[in-house]
């Protein structure tokens, strides 16, 4: 049923919004209307499980793949952007400096890590809550290649499959890319227009 009094803004009140809800709603309207709306989470796929035990490892700081370690782990950025309260857990951070790790079997090279929104979003909290530009800031993705290991019919917590490391011993390829004031400017421009997409989709869903 439509909601027509719906606000984005009043909603993120009680849950601040993240790059997470964002890129959900930008890659599928509907599967993030399903769990931030209708709080309908999705069963955790392998991906979501080995993801999660790979994160978990790193905040840890025993990792299972040799990945760069800075000061904190999982560090909360808590700020608002043009009174939209905002959250997000850098993977690994020390104020001038912020790492992001991804396993999965898609590959990332150089153009997605410069174009990958999440960056943008940890480069515009440091600016709000630090003050510090990202031109002054190092960043940094690493990704850990996966694959997918048939286990036969319901054999995987439901699933045909499991994911483990690419290779016998994990490889870790990294790449540095740069943000400017720029760049989270144009990125607050994205929340905005992200955020009134939202709107409309909740206010119109049927």
């Amino acid at each position: 049923m439509a909601n027509k009094e719906f606000n984005i803004k009043r909603f993120l009140q009680d849950r601040p919004l993240s790059w997470s809800a964002m890129s959900s709603f930008e890659y599928d309207p509907e599967q993030w209307y399903q769990k931030y709306i209708l709080k309908n989470d999705q069963r955790p796929s392998p991906e979501m499980l080995f993801g999660k035990k790979f994160a978990d490892s790193c905040e840890a700081r025993a990792p299972l793949a040799p990945v760069t370690l800075l000061d904190r782990m999982e560090y909360k950025l808590e700020f608002e952007f043009n009174e939209i309260p905002m959250v997000g857990f850098a993977d690994t951070y020390n104020f001038t400096e912020t790492g992001e790790y991804k396993t999965g079997v898609k590959a990332w090279d150089q153009k997605r890590v410069n174009e990958h929104g999440q960056i943008d979003f940890y480069a515009l909290g440091n600016w709000i809550i630090h003050q510090i530009r990202p031109q002054e800031c190092r960043f940094w993705l690493e990704w850990i290649p996966t694959k997918k290991v048939e286990k036969g019919n319901g054999a995987y917590r439901g699933f045909d499959y499991a994911i483990e490391f690419a290779t016998k011993i994990p490889t870790v390829k990294h790449f540095d890319t740069k943000r400017s004031m720029k760049d989270i400017l144009q990125f607050g421009n994205r929340i905005e227009i992200t955020l009134k997409a939202m709107e409309r989709y909740v206010q119109n869903h049927e």
